[in-house]
């Protein structure tokens, strides 16, 4: 098992907060090693579809990359503006 330290964006957690579902800014979760970061989305709720960015330690990753080690998963919701 390895631990993961989820962290969300406001604009996220704001989206989850209007469908009922409020969220931690910060959370920790324990998963397989090889587990897909599309199945901790899942996982936790969340549509991988309302998470348009994704960092594993600082690096970009998408929802299809396997988590081999403990690390920090950054989710970002959609942002919008001008």
């Amino acid at each position: 098992m390895i631990t993961i330290t989820l962290n969300m964006s406001e604009s996220l957690l704001s989206i989850l907060r209007d469908a009922g579902r409020p969220g931690q800014p910060t959370s920790r979760i324990r998963v397989q090693a090889g587990t897909l970061v599309r199945q901790v989305l899942t996982g936790q709720g969340i549509s991988p579809l309302l998470v348009p960015m994704i960092f594993l330690d600082s690096r970009k990753v998408s929802v299809d990359t396997p988590l081999e080690a403990d690390g920090v998963l950054t989710l970002h919701g959609p942002l919008a503006g001008g």
